[in-house]
């Protein structure tokens, strides 16, 4: 079935079961969207069919489109697809990121690995390089799906597939294929993804776990302590390679520097790996953790996604994911050559071992994070700007027909109308143009994400010139940075701005780096994880009077208190992720009660804005909408469908008396 591709990447072995059942459906043309465990060679599976089709319809240009949510899962794709196509076809592999670009010609080319950003930038300024795309590959699909991101790259591949050249045969069709390891509702995400009757696959079953705790002081720094139990842990355990994550910039930072103090002399070289270094030092930080038999990684998110780094022994949590999406990225980091991940987490307190065991049971039961999609105006305004820019600067005048027919999408007249009606755009005889704020942005490249952020401040290194960190707290300049490998001090400069300077003493505290915002809340299944681990049935809820205990996590809990309140305007009730509490026996509160007014505010759609902005996901130009659309995407933010879905596994309301004490498991003797 693929005699060209097989013996290229193949070569000497035979494909893994899920890679089989897998293959068969993409050379024939189907769109895809296949889940399975990491490092069970999905890459593979997606890439080899694809590669014969591109042999056996003679493309001769790039054909096949590769995207990864981040610069670092690019990088590992490119070596790997490298290593299997190069010496046959030079030329055959490029990449497009923010940080490299290597795409020169679609000429002799068959994959471009690319981000969404990336992939956004270069349909609008090189769209002739895309014209023989005939197949996508969206990788860690579920990354994207319910972001402001997924939305902006289905919208550029609709862009693609529409600017794309017809093709010579009716058998050499335009194809999608998403993959995932952890993706719970398949069917809607390839409903949304690639569309009716795409094909939805799964295989295999998770690895087993082999979790460890380290008991450290709850009293003391917590970066210090975890850094000295890690180091202690690794004298004992004589690990070669580990890979750490903490959830927070400061407390990766914070985690590897005094580790760096811990580990200075010994085998184990410590490493930093976050999303405000500079381009150059996380490839290196990923280089050395392939290459090198020994080292530590201290990273953030950025390295929780799809990353082969070598043959790392054992995963540390140094802070628990939350969620459980989260969770299986990261300790699949580990031992992706075996059938067991080795885990390693930090215990200071009880609850501590309950989040890590919780977040185990979700994993081990299939129990995943619930995803809430919407459609958001200010993503399609991204792409109307984006459109209308290339077209200015062309010179070609854009109508709004035009522009939809151009966009693979009717349904952006209303945000066309609501940007003309702002001033964003201007109608000039019926092409549209950006307004002069907008076309600066766009010249500058700064419209090809959606990402709501800010541009970082550089930290430029002294000693090269060159930046070295963005988004360093000048407050604490005199501090100390851990970078490259060594500890740095901060500087602040005599007329403003950071420079990253000479070594810093031993004993030097450590400036800070600015968050990224707030974190996220902790998901439902996570907290019915909590729930099991302290002997509850989540699908059964407790009424105490004054308190209902749901077990539906921080956001559900939020829509549930909101109803409440939409009944009893007057009274006021609070929210944790495990209830919702107030004057709740003013409520007859039942299942069928609780599920009548939440039907009965879907449909009015009168909750409070300050209620729907709540559950917003930020995103770039949500603040140019007019207020009557801005309020419609925050009204569509509501998760209405995972809300119902939650509400259906409900079994009961139990009242006070008939659920056991926290800690003991149904039925036992609460003596």
């Amino acid at each position: 079935m693929m005699p060209d591709a097989f013996p290229v990447f193949f070569t000497g072995r035979q494909p893994y079961a899920g890679q089989a059942m897998v293959m068969p459906e993409v050379v024939r043309g189907h769109n895809v969207l296949f889940a399975a465990p990491t490092a069970s060679g999905k890459t593979e599976a997606a890439v080899t069919p694809l590669y014969q089709r591109h042999i056996t319809f003679k493309r001769r240009d790039l054909s096949t489109i590769y995207v990864a949510p981040t610069k670092a899962l690019v990088n590992d794709l490119y070596e790997r697809l490298v290593t299997y196509l190069e010496t046959r076809q030079a030329g055959a592999v490029a990449r497009y990121t923010g940080d490299r670009h290597e795409f020169r010609t679609a000429s002799g080319a068959f994959c471009l690995l690319v981000t969404p950003e990336a992939l956004d930038s270069l349909q609008l300024r090189r769209p002739e390089t895309l014209s023989g795309v005939r197949a996508v590959i969206v990788d860690e699909i579920h990354l994207l799906h319910g972001q402001p991101r997924g939305q902006q790259l289905r919208h550029v591949i609709a862009r693609i597939r529409k600017a794309a050249a017809p093709s010579g045969s009716p058998r050499d069709r335009f194809q999608l294929v998403g993959m995932t390891a952890t993706l719970d509702d398949m069917a809607g995400v390839a409903e949304t993804w690639l569309g009716a009757g795409a094909k939805v696959l799964s295989h295999g079953a998770s690895r087993d776990i082999e979790l460890q705790f380290v008991d450290i002081d709850a009293d003391g720094d917590p970066d210090r302590e975890r850094a000295g139990a890690l180091a202690r842990w690794l004298q004992r355990a004589a690990a070669e390679k580990v890979l750490v994550f903490a959830n927070s910039r400061n407390g990766a930072h914070g985690l590897a520097a005094h580790l760096h103090r811990e580990l200075e002399g010994t085998r184990w070289p410590v490493h930093l790996h976050f999303g405000a270094l500079a381009a150059t030092e996380r490839e290196r930080v990923e280089d050395e953790m392939r290459r090198k038999r020994y080292g530590v990684c201290v990273a953030t998110t950025t390295l929780e996604i799809g990353i082969d780094i070598g043959d790392v022994d054992t995963v540390v949590l140094s802070d628990p994911p939350r969620s459980v999406s989260g969770f299986l990225q990261r300790i699949g980091r580990g031992n992706r050559r075996s059938d067991v991940c080795r885990v390693v987490a930090f215990r200071a307190t009880e609850n501590d071992e309950r989040l890590i065991r919780a977040l185990v049971d979700c994993g081990r039961r299939g129990e995943l994070d619930d995803i809430h999609e919407y459609d958001r105006p200010s993503v399609r305004f991204q792409q109307i700007l984006s459109l209308c820019w290339r077209a200015t600067r062309q010179d070609r005048p854009l109508s709004a027909a035009a522009l939809c027919a151009e966009a693979g999408a009717d349904d952006h007249k209303a945000v066309i109308n609501d940007m003309v009606e702002t001033g964003c755009l201007a109608d000039v005889r019926g092409a549209l143009i950006p307004c002069d704020r907008l076309m600066d942005e766009a010249d500058a490249g700064q419209i090809h994400t959606v990402i709501a952020s800010r541009v970082g401040s550089a930290v430029v290194d002294i000693r090269t010139g060159k930046t070295a960190i963005r988004d360093a707290d000048e407050s604490t300049a005199g501090g100390a940075i851990f970078h490259g490998g060594s500890m740095r001090r901060l500087l602040a400069g005599s007329e403003g701005g950071a420079y990253l300077g000479g070594a810093a003493a031993r004993s030097q505290s450590l400036a800070r780096i600015k968050g990224t915002g707030p974190a996220l809340p902790v998901s439902r299944s996570v907290i019915w994880g909590l729930a099991r681990q302290r002997g509850f049935d989540p699908v059964r809820w407790h009424l105490s009077g004054a308190e209902l205990v749901t077990w539906g996590g921080e956001t559900y809990n939020t829509l549930l208190g909101a109803l409440f309140a939409r009944q009893l305007p007057d009274r006021r009730f609070a929210v944790t992720p495990d209830s919702v509490a107030g004057p709740v026996h003013l409520l007859d509160v039942s299942l069928d009660f609780i599920r009548e007014l939440a039907r009965s505010a879907e449909e009015a759609g009168d909750l409070p804005l300050s209620t729907a902005t709540k559950f917003t996901s930020p995103s770039r130009y949500l603040n140019e909408l007019s207020p009557r659309l801005a309020a419609l995407e925050k009204r569509s933010s509501i998760p209405w469908k995972p809300f119902w879905r939650w509400l259906d596994r409900i079994e009961a309301i139990d009242q006070i008396g008939s659920m056991p004490p926290t800690g003991a498991p149904p039925g036992a003797d609460a003596r």
